[in-house]
């Protein structure tokens, strides 16, 4: 399931390399435009409007319920998303660790109140425009995914540009010192890869590379050094 970044953009039927590499490599792509996705008119646009990781979310989680049912004796699916949609996987990521195996992150933020610390005046006022800025009393909230980080299970693998000048990369070297803290182990569970590049690292100098890394990784995950064990997902009781 690939999740598309803004949130004000949408998926559109029209060519994708990364997507057309993922399907010759037998992989099917569901790419849904869930709530907050341009398209569709005003109330489907605002329907996240002050609540990032919201009824978004809950579309997402309804979709994979929905999917899960239908693929059965098959593994879990696989999650991809692109900075915004990079946070809203990490969040389905948490909220319903048992639909997921992997997970692909292309310069994700752990929340809006954390990008806004940190991002330049314009991204502020984009943040702010979007409800999505400190919080106001009695205005609707944002879901921050350092909430949820501990509850996650899926391998994962996270991307990012170093001269990004939308979502700091910062954003991503704290999401890894989360995962650590949490006893995640890297190259095991969990990768960073940090390249030259800006916010649209996949079609930079470096994307083809990334874009056969991440092929590789929804096909195989991070193959662990002889003798190391991955981390598994933990019994329910």
């Amino acid at each position: 399931m690939a999740l598309h970044g803004g949130p004000a953009a949408s998926w559109k039927l029209e060519f994708n390399p990364f997507f057309q590499r993922l399907a010759a490599a037998g992989i099917a792509v569901l790419a849904p435009n869930q709530r907050g996705s341009t398209g569709y008119g005003p109330d489907h646009r605002a329907g996240i409007r002050g609540a990032w990781g919201g009824p978004d979310l809950d579309d997402i989680l309804h979709i994979v319920r929905s999917l899960t049912g239908q693929r059965r004796g098959l593994p879990p699916v696989m999650l991809y998303g692109e900075s915004y949609g990079a946070y809203l996987a990490l969040l389905a990521a948490g909220h319903a660790p048992a639909y997921w195996s992997r997970c692909a992150l292309i310069s994700p933020f752990l929340s809006a109140r954390s990008l806004h610390d940190v991002a330049t005046p314009a991204v502020r006022s984009f943040l702010e425009r979007q409800g999505a800025g400190p919080a106001r009393r009695g205005a609707r909230t944002s879901r921050a995914a350092e909430e949820c980080l501990h509850e996650i299970t899926a391998q994962m693998v996270i991307c990012h540009g170093l001269q990004d000048e939308v979502v700091p990369v910062n954003q991503s070297q704290e999401l890894r010192s989360r995962l650590l803290a949490l006893g995640w182990r890297e190259d095991l569970d969990f990768a960073l890869r940090e390249v030259r590049g800006g916010h649209n690292v996949l079609s930079g100098s470096n994307g083809h590379q990334l874009q056969e890394d991440l092929v590789s990784f929804f096909v195989a995950g991070l193959e662990p050094p002889t003798g190391a064990v991955s981390k598994e997902p933990e019994e329910e009781n």
